[in-house]
């Protein structure tokens, strides 16, 4: 039986080590990876469409993109980075900060973000971000989490009827254009990188 190879590294070790062992470094560029995703995330929260009572961001494509580039580890770090500044109270979601924002209607979603990135994380470490129809199965599985969750939590909140108009129905067409985009761009990338480390 063919054993399934597994590789923690992402696309930026891969760019900026070019496969030699360092460990040091690597932890070095694990930290800045996860930081720097972590405002991304921010970032992508505050480019919105206001909508009620869950606003339009670019915070899905952003988590499928860090998952599908940075892999299980650092993608879940940099989730749960963003959702502990939130929790704490930093303005770092759509509308603000604090724990009780993450009771709220769109908490489900804030927590979908971190159930998929475990997910699509651990199959980009399986190399399933290196190929057109996988890294769609991957990220559509990916948009299934994060909505079941939102739409979970909006239900208890406000009625699953509610949930369906208002947090899964206006979002769906704009996710799928979203991942087709990402899914497109993920191989293309990777390629770029084996192409540098090659020329290194």
């Amino acid at each position: 039986m063919k054993s399934i190879k597994i590789t923690r590294i992402s696309w930026i070790e891969t760019l900026v080590l070019k496969n030699s062992v360092k460990e040091r470094f690597s932890q070095l560029t694990n930290f800045v990876t996860i930081v720097t995703c972590s405002l991304l995330l921010i970032l992508s929260a505050k480019i919105k469409v206001d909508l009620y009572p869950v606003p339009m961001t670019l915070q899905p494509l952003a988590v499928l993109m860090i998952a599908m580039l940075c892999g299980r580890n650092i993608s879940v770090a940099a989730v749960s980075l963003y959702l502990f500044q939130g929790m704490v109270g930093f303005p770092v979601f759509a509308y603000g900060g604090g724990l009780p924002y993450l009771l709220g209607p769109t908490g489900g979603f804030l927590f979908g973000f971190l159930f998929a990135s475990m997910v699509i994380g651990e199959l980009a470490d399986r190399g399933w971000g290196k190929h057109y129809f996988k890294s769609v199965f991957t990220m559509l599985i990916g948009m299934i989490i994060i909505y079941t969750c939102g739409v979970f939590q909006l239900s208890i909140l406000k009625g699953f009827d509610f949930a369906i108009i208002n947090g899964l129905r206006p979002f769906i067409i704009g996710d799928l254009y979203k991942l087709i985009l990402a899914a497109l761009l993920l191989p293309q990338i990777w390629k770029l990188v084996n192409k540098v480390n090659k020329l290194n």
